[in-house]
């Protein structure tokens, strides 16, 4: 199994509207691409956030690879334009892949 961490870096005054943007369309959508089994949603509490900032996570539980790479090739690109523009130019997201043994 891998974990495929998506962690969000945003600015404060619309961190509730993404988050909310996230649970009931962002999330539900990348589930819904079948690549993942599960994902789990919270905000990051230590290290602290810089001032005026919020930190978030998603994990997005891949059964295989190949899961994930197809999800990584055929779907985030799409996924990651659709993001609403209210929100563009105001985060930063950092991904990584953990390989869980």
């Amino acid at each position: 199994m891998l974990l495929y961490a998506v962690q969000v870096e945003i600015d404060e005054e619309i961190a509730e509207a993404w988050r909310r943007w996230m649970n009931y369309t962002h999330i539900p959508e990348v589930i819904g691409t079948g690549y993942f089994r599960g994902y789990r949603f919270g905000e990051v509490v230590e290290p602290a956030a810089p001032q005026g900032k919020r930190r978030f996570l998603v994990l997005y539980e891949a059964p295989h690879e190949a899961h994930l790479q197809a999800y990584l090739e055929k779907e985030a690109p799409r996924l990651r334009a659709a993001y609403p523009p209210e929100f563009q130019g105001r985060f930063v997201a950092s991904r990584w892949v953990w390989k869980m043994s």
